[in-house]
């Protein structure tokens, strides 16, 4: 079976006016308000590293940074809409230096932000420190399968679930 490989086009110079407008379009917004977090969610330097950085501060693949940085705008909108946390996780961290634990809160919500193009995009939102922490964004990647060549937006046996 031969596998037909995607190409994706990627222009250096593209990349670096959008990773400079994202950049400034982020820190413009400050804060907005999440319906199903009932909270501000703010917009701070953390996120915008996050989407150019790994969790190792190592670079981001370009391809991969031009992939968040895209979707950036369609992220504040589902933010301000979403009323359904989708996705919830929790874990615990302790500094090696210092020894003390932080509880650490990532919530997600999924959008399909066009039908034609079958593009279906994952917010993140975490909160560092439990009850007490305050949401920050954390991040927004797309998501898609590959069937055949085409996008799937969601499960094969979406009937089923």
């Amino acid at each position: 079976m031969k596998i037909k490989s995607l190409k994706i086009s990627f222009n250096i110079n593209e990349f670096k006016k959008l990773k400079k407008y994202t950049e400034e379009e982020y820190k413009k917004i400050g804060n907005v308000n999440n319906p199903a977090l009932k909270a501000q969610i703010f917009f701070n330097s953390n996120g915008l590293h996050h989407l150019k950085y790994d969790n190792n501060r190592s670079e981001r693949n370009k391809v991969v940074q031009k992939n968040k940085l895209m979707f950036f705008n369609d992220a504040i909108n589902i933010i301000k809409k979403s009323s359904t946390i989708q996705e919830y996780r929790r874990s615990i961290y302790t500094s090696d230096e210092t020894k003390k634990i932080k509880i650490i809160e990532f919530f997600a919500f999924w959008a399909i932000i066009s039908f034609n193009k079958k593009t279906r995009i994952k917010v993140i939102i975490r909160r560092v420190g439990g009850e007490n922490g305050k949401f920050h964004f954390w991040s927004v990647m797309p998501f898609w399968q590959l069937s055949k060549n085409k996008r799937i937006t969601s499960s094969k046996n979406i009937e089923n679930e």
